[in-house]
């Protein structure tokens, strides 16, 4: 009875470890899958939805990588109603301001359906001027002349 036993063990063991490791199709799987998520017909308001996850996400990581010290001060008031973004270029590319920071992010694929991290980001922080300093350049320093036509 115990070499039965040791043989089913055995046998099922045996079984269960040829049966875990490299497999033919799950790469077409994958790519399957993939395609189906991406043709899923999604409401404007699911793209939106997913889209503005996106951005929130992403703006939050990007005020907590460059102020981690400092970040919740930052984010306190972030909401989705205190962001505004514009895809001028592609569907993949977003232009996104916060307060004083604006920010471009690349995402890989479409962010109105798929939920992702950008790819890449530039973080800007605008500076404050007033319409004075724009208007007027700044004094130049003593001793400097000015160019003669």
């Amino acid at each position: 009875m115990k070499g039965i036993k040791l043989f089913l063990v055995l046998y099922f063991s045996f079984t269960i470890i040829l049966s875990a490791g490299p497999k033919e199709g799950v790469m077409s799987e994958f790519r399957a899958v993939e395609e189906g998520i991406r043709k899923k017909f999604r409401s404007e308001k699911e793209q939106k939805e997913i889209l503005e996850n996106n951005l929130l996400r992403a703006l939050k990581m990007s005020i907590l990588r460059r102020f981690y010290y400092d970040a919740d001060k930052y984010l306190k008031d972030l909401n989705i109603n205190n962001i505004s973004w514009e895809a001028p270029l592609t569907p993949n590319i977003y232009y996104v301001k916060y307060k004083y920071f604006i920010v471009r992010y690349d995402f890989a694929n479409d962010p109105r359906f798929f939920l992702q991290s950008p790819v890449y980001e530039k973080f800007l922080i605008m500076d404050e001027f007033t319409e004075q300093e724009h208007d007027n350049p700044a004094p130049k320093p003593e001793g400097t002349t000015q160019p003669q036509n």
